[in-house]
């Protein structure tokens, strides 16, 4: 450490900054710490891993955890897959979960959202990496909710990915990003696949 700041503290001064102005900006660089008091969860619930998060147009913080991580005396005690807090860290609501018409993911891994409101969510489970108590399905669909987890569309199906090729499923997408100018998610299909697939965020029709 000692070597770097020599280092910088050089580098600084061929660059023409004085000890002063060095102290000076090394002051008003960010610091950052621990909220203790972020997220104020209730008393009953229990997390299971943290796989993300995205923030809404509120400064809402939507966590997806994977609540088959806890331990089995905890599992009674399992938050919903996602989870609301305000920006002070106070508890909204949560939902998700298995239900009818869809296929929830078996190993939750990514949320956003896209201009119009809607949450998407997908996971990345792969029977081979042999993790404890997960069903033996892959994880090859994204979910499209209604901010209050009412369900609106599926794109691919479990343990169903063709490979690359594929246009009607994925393998285990590790990201998306959505592009309000085209409606489109951009998923980085890269798991199981090694492609960026793109699709239509209202009809899910690959393009």
């Amino acid at each position: 450490t000692s070597l770097f700041s020599s280092v910088l503290i050089a580098a600084l001064a061929i660059a023409g900054w004085t000890a002063p102005a060095y102290a000076a900006a090394a002051k008003a660089m960010p610091m950052f710490e621990v909220d203790k008091g972020w997220p104020q969860k209730p008393a009953n619930m229990k997390f299971g891993d943290v796989s993300s998060i995205a923030i809404d147009d509120k400064d809402n913080a939507w966590v997806l955890t994977r609540p088959r991580t806890l331990k089995p005396e905890d599992k009674a005690q399992a938050a919903p897959p996602v989870t609301i807090f305000d920006a002070s860290g106070k508890y909204v609501r949560g939902w998700g979960g298995d239900g009818p018409g869809y296929q929830w993911p078996e190993r939750e891994h990514g949320i956003l959202f896209d201009a119009k409101g809607n949450v998407w969510l997908g996971g990345n489970s792969c029977p081979e990496n042999g993790l404890p108590g997960l069903r033996p399905v892959t994880d090859d669909q994204l979910l499209k909710f209604s901010r209050d987890g009412k369900f609106l569309l599926q794109v691919g199906k479990s343990s169903a990915s063709k490979g690359n090729a594929d246009t009607a499923n994925f393998h285990r997408p590790a990201d998306a990003q959505y592009v309000p100018a085209t409606n489109e998610l951009f998923v980085a299909d890269g798991y199981g696949n090694h492609r960026v697939a793109v699709f239509d965020a209202d009809s899910g029709k690959f393009k």
